[in-house]
């Protein structure tokens, strides 16, 4: 450490005015009538304050006294106690050389954060739908970076106990640096409203709207479209409800229904409501929703079985949205398709390689009602898309074959029939006049008629083998909701009151949405060729947090970027972190915020 020399400074002082510490300045004249020192009026000058604030600490110089006292751009200098005098204080101002490789605004408040998960974030969704969104909806009170902070811990800690982000954000290089405590988010959360949250599905889809408006010529766009439930101990949640729990909970929960954009794999769309509401009845509002967001209108909406009922065939064709849609093979109409088509289906020539299935298409005249409730009625051709999975078909059949075998030896042998095999022999063994046993052909074929079948249906998809990969495409959807519940934590929303539910649910989805566009650009990379090192999310971010940030009062610099780090970073085609001045930096220690009001931190931000 270099050796310096303490120059000699003027007198020096502190004025506390508010919430800072000055120091300053001043000529001392003697008094010969009074006989005492006075400050001479007029000379008392602002070099300087003590950061933070208090009695003590760190002082920083002003540019023109660091100007015309050089040798103090060499020193660390601080305000310290120095001991009582009576019951008065005694300060003392102390010198200490500084290190050479680091200038006086640099020694302040330097410290190390986790910084390389973040800087790859940040580029990820920089100049994305979401990242317009977010600001152009949440700007006030830097809400935008807060949520995106908030976000980036649910990512990457995969913990939804927010009463912890205090201790991640005083460690972690984030968009809002300063650590928000549990009041300060709660008040966060509830300031989210049913409007806010609509401006921003409209403005992330008119933004992804521009983005599929300049690919013209593209194949058609998918949506897929399903709920998932979210189990809750909470009492007072009105959405809590009893319903069909999909985790196999034995709890009340909450419905989150989610629209993904099939190609990205990014998620457009969120609705949490009640649990009690079966997916089937959920199409009418989400059309809404649909509606009112500014969704694509030529999207095809792709749904599994539990939106394929007849009514909601309807809904679609009344709202002039394309749909392809798995229906139940127990409908009525769909059984005597399966009838019709059977011989066919059977026909090993229709087995088609690329989806190891057989296949019939049937264009059928759909006739329904042009107005819900209204008796005036429109046509509209759709088609009926018939699979045969042989497999299925045949292992459903040897497990008939088998279990009649396993019968009729028991009764060779006199032996007792279970209540499940004497079920089997009432339906499907019959006994001729001569005491011959046989297998009813006609239940055995009304049996195995939809054994191994799928049925799509849809007003725009004509060809059998899009329609095939289209649907299963949909496991997009899938991905979105194991990120929602799993990745980000979102199986448990922590919260007690609706308000706050309301604020927790969008941050969920924004941290899910996050996650997947950072998977996404993973796979980008995958398809690219190029190898990633490692092969989970996980350690992908472990190694990226192995680079840190240095902040000091300038700004910060990162550590080097070398080896597989600089392999993951190229890989993902992310710029190497470069310094970053003051004002990006540190900007939001230094930005004055809404003034945080009492609030009574609820048990929703505790485990």
């Amino acid at each position: 450490m270099a050796v310096v020399t303490i120059p000699k400074l003027p007198p020096l002082s502190v004025q506390k005015n508010g919430k800072y510490s000055y120091i300053q300045t001043y000529k001392n004249c003697w008094d010969k009538e009074k006989k005492r020192s006075y400050r001479l009026p007029g000379s008392i000058k602002t070099v300087g304050k003590i950061l933070g604030g208090g009695e003590e600490g760190v002082i920083q110089w002003s540019e023109e006294f660091l100007n015309q006292y050089p040798l103090l751009g060499e020193l660390t200098a601080k305000r310290i106690f120095k001991g009582m005098k009576g019951s008065k204080k005694i300060f003392e101002f102390k010198f200490e050389p500084l290190d050479e490789m680091i200038s006086l605004t640099q020694a302040v408040n330097l410290k190390k954060l986790n910084a390389g998960a973040t800087w790859v974030l940040d580029n990820i969704i920089a100049a994305t739908p979401v990242s317009t969104a977010l600001t152009r909806v949440f700007s006030s009170y830097n809400r935008h970076r807060k949520l995106l902070s908030l976000a980036y811990y649910l990512y990457l800690n995969a913990n939804g106990a927010l009463h912890l982000y205090e201790d991640f954000a005083a460690h972690t290089r984030l968009p809002y640096q300063r650590p928000l405590s549990s009041g300060q988010i709660s008040k966060l959360l509830k300031s989210i409203s049913d409007d806010e949250i609509t401006k921003f599905l409209k403005v992330l889809n008119l933004e992804q709207g521009k983005i599929e408006d300049a690919n013209v010529g593209k194949a058609k766009i998918y949506y897929a479209v399903d709920s998932t439930s979210v189990s809750t101990y909470a009492a007072k949640l009105t959405p809590a409800q009893w319903g069909h729990n999909k985790d196999g909970d034995l709890l009340k929960q909450i419905n989150v229904l989610m629209i993904v954009h099939q190609e990205t794999g990014l998620p457009l769309f969120y609705r949490a409501y009640a649990g009690a509401v079966p997916d089937v009845s959920t199409v009418a509002n989400m059309l809404k929703d649909h509606a009112l967001v500014g969704m694509e209108r030529t999207a095809v909406m792709v749904t599994d079985k539990g939106y394929g009922a007849i009514i909601n065939i309807h809904r679609f064709l009344q709202n002039g949205l394309s749909f392809l849609t798995n229906i139940k093979t127990s409908l009525t109409f769909c059984k005597a398709l399966i009838a019709d088509n059977l011989t066919a289906l059977l026909n090993e020539c229709a087995i088609k390689r690329k989806i190891g299935c057989s296949c019939v298409t049937v264009p059928i005249s759909w006739s329904y009602p042009i107005t819900p409730g209204k008796r005036a009625r429109d046509k509209a051709v759709l088609y009926v898309h018939i699979y045969l999975n042989r497999n299925i078909r045949y292992a459903y059949e040897k497990a008939i074959g088998d279990k009649t075998a396993l019968i009729m030896e028991k009764m060779e042998n006199n032996e007792a029939l279970t209540d499940g095999e004497q079920n089997f022999f009432n339906k499907f063994i019959v006994k001729d006049d001569s005491g011959n046993y046989s297998l009813n052909a006609s239940v055995k074929m009304e049996a195995m008629l939809d054994k191994g079948i799928r049925i799509l249906i849809s007003d725009c998809v004509s060809d059998p083998l899009e329609a095939w990969k289209a649907y299963f495409d949909r496991q997009r959807v899938e991905e979105g909701f194991y990120c929602f519940k799993q990745t980000v934590s979102g199986s448990r929303f922590r919260v007690s009151t609706d308000d706050t539910l309301r604020g927790k649910a969008f941050l969920t989805f924004l941290s899910c949405v996050i996650g997947l566009m950072f998977r996404r650009r993973a796979d980008c990379a995958k398809i690219k060729g190029i190898e990633l090192p490692y092969d989970s999310e996980t350690k992908l971010i472990a190694a990226l947090n192995s680079v840190q940030q240095t902040i000091y009062q300038d700004g910060g610099y990162y550590s080097e970027v070398v080896g597989k780090v600089k392999e993951i970073m190229e890989a993902l085609d992310i710029p190497l972190p470069e310094p970053e001045p003051v004002d990006k930096a540190l900007q939001q220690n230094n930005t004055e915020d809404e003034e945080d009001e009492p609030i009574v931190i609820e048990d929703l931000l505790t485990p």
